[in-house]
């Protein structure tokens, strides 16, 4: 979808409710999209930070091949899968770091954002849908 000069490769990592566990998956070619504080003299927000990320719905995982799965059906079975919902975390680079929780991202790595938006776009060819996803 996008040309690779322009794209980045993340990792999400995705809570399994029923266990508590925090499993990741590695994409190849998003596009990553941030804005470091650039609000702070306008708003006050101590705390601007903000990450608008667009993922081709035909993103490719990097190692294990996993599927993508609606949040639910994630949640049902998460083996080999991968999903979006609010409240995971994405990290601007390939990682493979096991976590009992957030914090250990934050304390280790910058560029760590928590996904808060998740909006599919499906308009035009199959190649054009993408989501669109939030997340500071």
């Amino acid at each position: 979808m996008f040309p690779s000069r322009i794209t980045t490769d993340i990792t999400i990592y995705n809570k399994i409710e029923s266990t508590e566990k925090w499993v990741f998956t590695q994409l190849k070619g998003v596009f990553f999209d941030e804005a470091k504080a650039q609000n702070v003299k306008v708003s006050g927000i101590t705390s601007a930070d903000a990450l608008n990320l667009i993922i081709p719905f035909a993103v490719q995982t990097i190692g294990e091949n996993k599927e993508y799965r609606e949040p639910k059906m994630f949640q049902e079975n998460p083996q080999g899968a991968w999903t979006l919902q609010e409240g995971d975390c994405v990290v601007k680079e390939l990682i493979e770091m096991e976590i009992v929780s957030p914090k250990d991202l934050k304390n280790n790595y910058d560029n760590v954002y928590t996904i808060n938006i998740i909006d599919a776009k499906l308009f035009g060819s199959k190649r054009m849908w993408h989501w669109e996803v939030g997340a500071n």
